[in-house]
């Protein structure tokens, strides 16, 4: 029953959509191009690190690319996302807003520069036309078990993917042979006609918080993180040989607190861990704390990330195929 009013939603979600279609007041369009990356489902399938990799290259190819999100449970300085994207990106300008178009709008005023919008995390926002539709999957479970919430993970019914311009399976280093021969399959049958690539998280550095190097060797640590799907965490951890002696798992977005972090010294403590390590998203709200109110500390390493996702091909399809009257794209250099 839950499952059928949550899908309800959906529906009359859809039906609103169309409405402001048929009377032309939706989709809104931006004057330079706009590509949203997104999912269908509830948790983490690596969309930040693809919206980084993407904004990267797009500088690398002589553009200038800007950012736009809903920022979900942001404050004055915007959410972890947006702070970890402006630590990481700090040239790419970011703005958050429930409505992208606005976003957008405000972006392109004070960086008329700007020559294409990322939205990170767009697939159910339609109000504002995107040229290109990248939809992220979890190359293990695509589907996030195929039921709705509050059932299971699915944001909207699975059928709806047909909407998407290309479907990327992301995490690939948590699948197996079979796991990801189903998945592909699965993708081909029920959506022949539509683009599909793979990506693998790819671990790029773990650095003190401070910013100094971490230690040469795994040591014994104690996890910690506040993200849609913590297991993903533990799981890179794992596959790099780390000793995980416990884990502590927040919920998505948590903003910490100096009694959070004594909490997690004690755990640490009491489990022999020789370091508590952290995500980049975890790590920029436990550095605006004053962590030297705390007594004796355990040090603090954090995960850096990426993707292996070939963008350069990805953004040189989307430029070929770039709408009439846009901006002129950069070309490859």
């Amino acid at each position: 029953m839950l499952e059928l009013c949550w899908r309800s939603g959906v529906r009359l979600g859809q039906w609103r959509q169309k409405l402001h279609q048929q009377v032309g007041s939706w989709p809104l369009r931006l004057p330079v191009p706009v590509i949203s990356i997104g999912n269908i489902a509830v948790g983490g399938t690596g969309k930040t690190p693809i919206t980084e990799a993407l904004a990267r290259h797009w500088i690398s190819r002589g553009g200038a690319p800007g950012i736009v999100s809903r920022g979900y449970r942001r404050g004055t300085d915007g959410n972890d996302e947006y702070q970890m994207l402006q630590k990481r990106l700090p040239e790419v300008p970011h703005f958050q807003d429930r409505c992208r178009h606005r976003a957008g709008t405000l972006l392109l005023e004070q960086h008329p520069d700007t020559d294409l919008i990322l939205i990170d995390d767009g697939f159910q926002h339609r109000r504002l036309f995107r040229d290109l539709d990248l939809v992220l999957l979890d190359g293990a479970d695509p589907l996030a078990g195929g039921r709705c919430v509050p059932l299971g993970r699915l944001r909207e019914p699975w059928q709806n993917l047909d909407r998407a311009d290309h479907l990327i399976l992301t995490r690939l280093e948590r699948c197996d042979e079979r796991q990801l021969r189903e998945s592909t399959s699965f993708l081909q049958q029920w959506f022949p006609g539509t683009p599909r690539w793979q990506a693998r998280t790819e671990v790029e550095a773990v650095r003190a918080i401070d910013g100094g190097p971490g230690p040469s060797d795994p040591e014994p640590v104690h996890a910690f993180c506040g993200i849609g799907d913590p297991d993903s965490f533990c799981g890179t951890l794992k596959s790099l040989d780390w000793d995980l002696v416990g884990h502590t798992a927040f919920g998505d977005h948590h903003r910490y607190t100096l009694g959070d972090l004594e909490n997690l010294n004690s755990k640490a403590r009491a489990q022999g861990a020789s370091f508590l390590i952290c995500t980049a998203k975890d790590a920029v709200k436990i550095e605006t704390l004053d962590r030297g109110a705390i007594g004796s500390q355990v040090p603090i390493l954090v995960l850096e990330i990426g993707t292996s996702l070939d963008v350069a091909a990805l953004l040189a399809i989307f430029a070929d195929r770039s709408s009439a009257g846009k901006r002129e794209l950069p070309t490859a250099s």
